[in-house]
């Protein structure tokens, strides 16, 4: 008898604390996800605007460069000789 009152006493004193503490949990993962998510939005943006500047500064000197200026002078002279036949 005795053995069956400690471990009713255990299952319910483990309900009465379990509640608790797993609604307290729960609230605040349900209260910290939409934030996660924001920041790891935030961060991704971010990291794909700094990319984008970085292909922009890399396109902007090489048509800056004086390899560009010739393939761009090449490249005009062949549409010019298209027109020309």
């Amino acid at each position: 008898m005795k053995g069956i009152f400690e471990n009713f006493t255990i299952l319910i004193g483990s309900i009465i604390i379990g509640i608790p503490l797993g609604l307290i949990v729960g609230l605040v993962c349900w209260f910290r996800f939409p934030f996660q998510v924001y920041v790891e939005a935030r961060s991704k943006l971010a990291i794909k605007r700094i990319q984008r500047a970085e292909e922009f500064i890399e396109q902007y000197k090489k048509d800056n460069s004086n390899e560009g200026m010739w393939e761009r002078h090449i490249q005009r002279i062949k549409e010019k000789e298209s027109y020309d036949n």
